[in-house]
C-alpha cells in the first residue's frame, strides 16, 4: 500500500510539473511586451554618437532632481523635485551646439519625513510665491568617458546667478515607441544664500542637487 501510494504521489507531481512548464511556453508576453522591435529591448548603449541630432523633450516619467542640504553642518536631509517641462537640443558631432533648458517644480517632496519647518513655507523655498525654478545652458563643454560640463543660468526663488552641471552619460536607447532616447545624471552645487537674504539659506549654505533625466527626440 504504501508502495502504491509513493508511486501515485509521485507521477502527480510530473504531471503537474509538465502542465506548468507547457502553460509557461504557451503564455503571451505581458500586455504591450508582445511583437516589440528588439531595438527597443536592447541594451542602452554608452555612446553619445548613437543618438541622433534634434530636439528632444524630457521624459518626466524619468526626470527628478533631489537636493541634499545640510543640517548645521552634522547630517544632510534630502528632498526631491519633480519636472515640469525640458527641452533639449543634442548634437553629437557638435557638441557646442548642444542646448539644455529645464523647468522645475518648486514644491518639495519628503514624506513619511515631517521637518518643524516645512521646506515649501515661507521661511523656506516659498513656493506659493516662486512656483518653479528654471535652468537654462548657455555653454556646453565636452569631457572624455561621456562627462560634460554644461553651464547656465539658474533661476530660483526669482534670482538669475550662473550655474554648472557636471554631468555624465548614463545610456542612449530607445524609448517605448521607438523614438531615440537619451539619458544623463548630473550634479550642481549651489549656495542657497546667494538667492535669497532669507535666515534659513544663510543657515544652510550649500546645497548639492543632483539632477536625472532622460530626453526623447521629439
Amino acid at each position: 500500500m504504501h508502495d502504491c501510494v509513493k508511486r501515485w504521489t509521485v507521477a502527480a507531481l510530473l504531471s503537474l510539473c509538465t502542465a506548468g512548464m507547457v502553460h509557461a511556453q504557451g503564455t503571451p508576453p505581458p500586455s504591450g511586451m508582445a511583437g516589440m522591435p528588439a531595438a527597443m529591448m536592447a541594451p542602452a548603449s554608452k555612446d553619445p554618437t548613437t543618438a541622433p541630432a534634434g530636439e528632444y523633450h524630457a521624459d518626466l516619467e524619468h526626470t527628478s532632481v533631489v537636493a541634499r542640504v545640510s543640517h548645521r553642518g552634522m547630517s544632510f536631509n534630502v528632498v526631491r523635485f519633480g519636472v515640469r517641462e525640458g527641452a533639449m537640443r543634442w548634437n553629437p558631432a557638435d557638441p557646442s551646439a548642444i542646448t539644455l533648458n529645464v523647468t522645475v517644480d518648486a514644491k518639495p517632496y519628503y514624506a513619511p519625513i515631517i521637518y518643524s519647518i516645512p521646506p515649501e513655507s515661507a521661511q523656506s523655498l516659498n513656493v506659493a510665491r516662486f512656483p518653479d525654478a528654471r535652468f537654462v545652458s548657455t555653454a556646453v563643454h565636452v569631457k572624455d568617458g561621456g562627462r560634460a560640463t554644461i553651464e547656465g543660468q539658474l533661476t530660483l526663488m526669482g534670482v538669475t546667478k550662473p550655474a554648472v552641471i557636471e554631468a555624465t552619460l548614463v545610456g542612449v536607447g530607445r524609448s517605448m515607441q521607438g523614438a531615440p532616447t537619451v539619458g544623463f545624471t548630473g550634479t550642481m552645487m549651489l549656495n542657497w544664500g546667494d538667492f535669497t537674504p532669507l535666515p534659513m539659506a544663510r543657515m544652510i549654505g550649500a546645497i548639492t542637487v543632483v539632477l536625472d533625466a532622460e530626453f526623447i527626440r521629439n
